[in-house]
């Protein structure tokens, strides 16, 4: 076989109701990363019914869904609340040519909007952003090691950076760990020095008590992150630490597009 060898498979689900649009963005987003040396499987939906049936009864996973916000019998964001509930880690992409409702898709998740009457300066910009964020997820199974108490018994542990899903500052002086396994009692210093051996771009402090790796973040609901594994932390108590909260959300989401 001639040509370089190609270096991934991804699996990508595109739903939209309008039958034109989902075959011509099905061959721009083929040909997109063909180009960019990736190969692609590409699986198209009508509806959002059959793509929740796909994932939910067939037990089919997507790497990244693009899924149309303006869609009728079942809403783009009622499919992502319940791909949400689902646990899914599709990187999750909404298409839409209302603008104005960007912001409200981050209450799901969203990795990122494509806005549909851009569709031709935007695909390429998309895809090469698709492939920063790979690139950082492959970055991000690197390893760190913390002092940790075991039965009383000071001991190592390591995991990977990917894992991590907060680091829990208690009243009581404890520091938890919560990966996406399991939870571990780490030796008690503050969470500030604990953010020096972290991602500064992935981890910021919520609410004092939280230092959160927002890449398991999979949308906001009633002042909560909601996290991977059906976890959950508070944004704060008041006002204002929820603003900030959300703010330091948003600046993730900006950085990684």
């Amino acid at each position: 076989m001639n040509g370089s060898p190609v270096r991934i498979m991804l699996r990508i689900a595109i739903c939209d109701d309008d039958l034109r649009f989902l075959d011509h963005f099905a061959q721009m987003i083929a040909k997109s990363f063909a180009d960019a040396g990736l190969q692609v499987a590409v699986f198209t939906f009508s509806d959002g019914k059959s793509l929740i049936q796909k994932i939910e009864k067939e037990n089919q996973f997507f790497d990244i869904i693009f899924l149309d916000v303006e869609m009728p019998v079942v809403h783009g964001f009622q499919v992502a609340q319940r791909l949400r509930e689902l646990h899914t880690t599709s990187l999750l992409i909404f298409t839409t040519y209302i603008e104005n409702r960007s912001r409200e898709g981050y209450l799901y998740g969203a990795y990122r909007y494509v806005f549909k009457n851009h569709l031709e300066a935007e695909i390429s910009e998309v895809v090469m952003s698709i492939m920063k964020r790979l690139d950082q997820s492959a970055k991000s199974l690197d390893e760190i090691t913390f002092k940790c108490r075991s039965f009383g018994v000071l001991d190592s542990l390591t995991t990977k950076l990917a894992d991590i899903v907060y680091l829990k500052s208690e009243k009581t002086r404890r520091v938890t760990l919560q990966t996406v396994t399991s939870e571990y009692e780490l030796l008690v210093k503050p969470l500030s020095e604990y953010a020096q051996m972290l991602d500064v771009r992935s981890f910021a402090l919520v609410m004092r008590s939280y230092l959160l790796n927002f890449n398991h973040v999979q949308g906001i609901q009633d002042g909560l992150f909601m996290l991977t594994g059906g976890l959950s932390v508070p944004m704060g108590i008041k006002r204002e630490a929820r603003k900030a909260s959300m703010e330091k959300y948003a600046k993730f989401l900006e950085g990684r597009i």
